[in-house]
């Protein structure tokens, strides 16, 4: 008897086998896989395990986003305590987390001269091709007016010391 022979001959004793038994009433489906199969069906669930958690980890997911928001409410009592003590800084990372529970509080900062709100509204509006879905811009200004009032931001931001609002106009032509 040919290899072959044998394998079809052990697949067709194994459907018989498995067409005697007696499945339980609502099991859709059974699975009992050839034990010398096993070794390898264990190896591609690992390596679907570890690709879903080890690969996908890093990208914004679900479980991401839901672990951000859970340290986002765990430190929520503490910005705000900050925010109440005078604490800018802390004023603008609640207005980033909780925009709807902090409307207009970004805008605030930035006429306080908080120097990441300035970067943050000022790259909005000098890279964005509608801010007004995120800030209130003046209907008046035109879109020049606004990327130009962008770039003024950021520049204030830069001086005040923030170096990403530094990197931003030197990328951008900004300075």
């Amino acid at each position: 008897m040919t290899r072959n022979e044998r394998i079809k001959e052990l697949h067709l004793e194994r459907r018989n086998l498995a067409a005697a038994l007696t499945w339980p009433e609502s099991t859709p489906f059974l699975l009992n896989p050839d034990p010398a199969q096993r070794k390898r069906l264990k190896a591609i669930g690992w390596m679907i395990a570890l690709l879903v958690f080890g690969v996908l980890a890093p990208f914004k997911g679900p479980i991401d986003s839901w672990s951000k928001s859970y340290e986002n409410r765990q430190m929520r009592p503490a910005m705000e305590t900050a925010m109440q003590a005078g604490n800018r800084a802390a004023g603008t990372w609640l207005a980033l987390h909780f925009r709807k529970d902090y409307p207009g509080l970004l805008q605030q900062e930035v006429d306080a001269g908080e120097p990441t709100a300035m970067f943050l509204v000022g790259r909005l509006m000098s890279g964005s091709d509608h801010p007004e879905r995120v800030i209130k811009i003046d209907p008046s200004m035109s879109a020049s007016q606004v990327k130009a009032k962008g770039f003024e931001l950021m520049r204030r931001a830069a001086a005040a010391g923030n170096q990403d609002a530094l990197k931003y106009l030197i990328q951008n032509g900004g300075l």
